[in-house]
């Protein structure tokens, strides 16, 4: 044994001669090791190891547990009876929870419902109205069951049939046209009722219009139109023979004219020799005068010695002879006279008598300028060849009329007419319009129907009807229940309990009539302006604090985007939250509340914030420490960034964790 402890003994010795030589070597320095050992050592790389994990991103902020503050309830407007006395007629008692569609109070017989919303009322709600507060009714009437459409901001149909059936459940009636839009809506009706009863009629008639002639018709037509071309092929024939027998009265007149023509020739002819034979025995009186006259002075003309008795006696029977000689040829002369009057008279009338029968011929071959027809005109003088012709007057003896002097009445167009047998024409021109008439028919019968008055009438009565159907609509989209603004209370949230009831029945209602408080806790807070943006209205949050065991799941039941809203600061957004089973002893305590915002599918590449760097293009790297003390670079996509670490992919480079990567360098100082 004391050989054993020889043994340790020398070795103890030997390992402290050892360390007091290293210490000794150690405390002398050359001059060159001592001014090397001087230099500050060099800079030296900081660096944080590669770790693949699971990054999750939380917002944590402070909140308060308690509930709602009291709020007091006020009308918010008048109610569906505005002339009612405005006198509480049924109220809840204090305490009562007061749930969404349920009635907060009754006023004058009208209930006033409570609403949850953002919206407060502002106005009547009637059909046809449109706005935000109409979509926030439905959305109501949609929780309520009353409503299964899609909410919109329109007033239509279904909203009003969904208000009454909530008004008549809860045992009220809803609020009806008033009576002046109920006229109109029956005016409307009755307005369209006769438009239809028209609009029937008009296609009624169209429909018989479309039928046409029978076929009985369209024979009796045919008929009709055979009758008519043989009445007038009979006025034809007729026409003609009158024509024919006018036309030789024609000729008969003009044989009569030059018959007249030619005895007033020779009465001329006979005047002249009987002016010529008077002149002669004018002659043979005077010289029997005269020689009559010298034998009663004394003196024979023929022996101019004084004659005897019984030469005065011939001379006187010579004057006797001579003037009964004159005397016949003065009547020979009045004679001859009489009858160039009558010849020029004779003639006057064998004029007329043609200027008639030419113009009754013309008449009838011209049917238009007959006398008495329409369009005929006076005789023109200045055409007629006959008529032109001025009457010779000059041998008419004196103190016989002249042909100017004969009756106007013998022209007259009356006469004219009496004198022409206007029977045949009048004929013809009633069987030609009577043929007219019926081939019209006929055709009107045979083309297709013509339909245009009833199409237009038709027309008429369809566009009144559609009028008076659209008014009709419009006021019935526009009339029908509507909702009183005063018998609405949209509340932000909803149940409440009635915590001060300031209207009983009986009272009239000034003012707030009823003040109510939340019925469920709420936690309320504020996040930041960095963190709004990754908060959302529905998100789940834990409630945490050292006086319970387990964190308290809740969700966000509020969040105001508008900053500095609810008395919180201007540069945070008030949030509300709601949880189940929060224990009496943290109401009105604050605690932390944990909103997870994000996190990765699984394990990911992460390092710190400070390992990246960007190059001169704008692209993300880090810089890899390798083995031998040199490092590298590898190009980045960063991800998800929390609590001062970031996910990266690597895009340009190899990555793995356990890589060390540099955060910084050491200045060796």
């Amino acid at each position: 044994m004391r050989r054993g402890v020889a043994v340790l003994l020398t070795i103890a010795v030997a390992v402290a001669a050892a360390a007091g030589g290293w210490l000794a070597g150690r405390n002398i320095k050359s001059p060159d090791q001592a001014a090397l050992e001087s230099e500050p050592p060099p800079a030296s790389l900081i660096t944080v190891e590669v770790e693949r994990t699971e990054l999750i991103a939380d917002v944590i902020i402070r909140a308060d547990i308690g509930y709602d503050e009291p709020t007091p309830l006020y009308l918010s407007g008048a109610l569906g009876n505005p002339t009612a006395i405005q006198v509480v007629t049924s109220a809840p008692e204090r305490g009562a929870e007061l749930i969404e569609g349920s009635v907060a109070i009754e006023i004058a017989g009208r209930p006033v419902f409570l609403l949850q919303g953002s919206l407060p009322v502002y106005r009547d709600l009637r059909p046809q109205d449109r706005g935000p507060d109409v979509e926030q009714l439905e959305t109501v009437l949609v929780r309520l069951g009353y409503f299964d459409g899609e909410p919109d901001q329109l007033w239509d149909h279904d909203t009003g049939a969904a208000v009454r059936a909530w008004y008549e459940e809860a045992g009220y009636r809803p609020n009806e046209p008033s009576e002046s839009e109920k006229f109109d809506l029956n005016a409307a009706r009755d307005r369209l009722n006769s438009a239809r009863a028209v609009l029937d009629d008009a296609q009624e008639a169209l429909s018989e219009a479309r039928k046409g002639p029978t076929d009985l018709q369209v024979r009796q037509t045919r008929t009709s139109v055979a009758q008519a071309e043989a009445a007038l092929a009979q006025a034809r024939r007729n026409l003609s023979k009158v024509t024919d027998d006018a036309r030789i009265a024609v000729l008969e007149a003009r044989q009569a004219l030059e018959d007249s023509q030619l005895a007033l020739t020779n009465a001329k002819s006979d005047l002249s020799d009987a002016e010529s034979t008077r002149d002669s025995a004018a002659k043979g009186y005077s010289g029997a005068q005269l020689r009559m006259q010298s034998a009663t002075d004394g003196v024979h003309p023929d022996s101019g010695e004084v004659p005897t008795a019984a030469q005065q006696e011939t001379l006187r029977t010579d004057v006797a002879n001579t003037k009964k000689v004159l005397a016949d040829a003065d009547r020979a002369v009045e004679n001859a006279r009489s009858a160039v009057a009558d010849a020029t008279w004779a003639l006057t009338d064998a004029e007329e008598n043609v200027a008639n029968a030419e113009a009754d011929l013309q008449a009838l071959l011209e049917p238009q300028n007959a006398p008495g027809s329409e369009g005929a005109q006076d005789p023109d003088p200045a055409q007629d060849p006959e008529g032109a012709q001025e009457t010779d007057t000059a041998s008419v003896p004196e103190g016989t009329k002249s042909p100017e002097a004969a009756p106007e009445a013998a022209t007259d167009p009356a006469q004219q007419r009496a004198r022409l047998d206007t029977q045949p024409l009048l004929a013809l021109q009633t069987a030609e319009n009577e043929l007219a008439a019926a081939q019209k028919t006929l055709a009107d019968m045979l083309a297709p129907p013509d339909t245009e008055s009833e199409e237009r009438r038709l027309r008429s009565a369809r566009t009144e009807f559609d009028d008076a159907e659209a008014d009709l609509a419009e006021l019935e989209l526009t009339t029908g229940v509507w909702l009183a603004g005063g018998e609405l209370i949209v509340l932000k949230r909803l149940p409440v309990r009635v915590d001060l009831l300031t209207a009983e029945r009986g009272s009239a209602v000034s003012g707030a009539f009823m003040t109510v408080t939340g019925s469920e806790l709420a936690v309320r807070g504020a996040v930041s302006e960095r963190d709004i943006d990754r908060v959302s209205e529905g998100t789940a949050v834990r409630i945490e604090d050292r006086s319970i065991a387990e964190p308290i799941l809740g969700t966000i039941r509020l969040l105001d985007r508008r900053a500095g809203t609810r008395d919180v600061a201007i540069d945070r957004h008030y949030v509300e939250i709601v949880a189940q089973g929060i224990p009496d002893h943290l109401i009105g305590r604050n605690v932390k509340i944990v909103i997870p915002v994000g996190g990765t599918d699984g394990p990911v590449l992460v390092v710190p914030n400070a390992a990246l760097s960007a190059t001169a293009s704008g692209a993300t790297r880090v810089e890899v420490e390798q083995p031998d003390g040199t490092t590298r670079f590898v190009s980045v996509t960063p991800g998800l960034s929390t609590g001062g670490r970031v996910e990266v992919i690597p895009i340009d480079g190899e990555l793995r964790a356990g890589d060390r990567v540099v955060v910084g360098v050491a200045s060796g100082e």
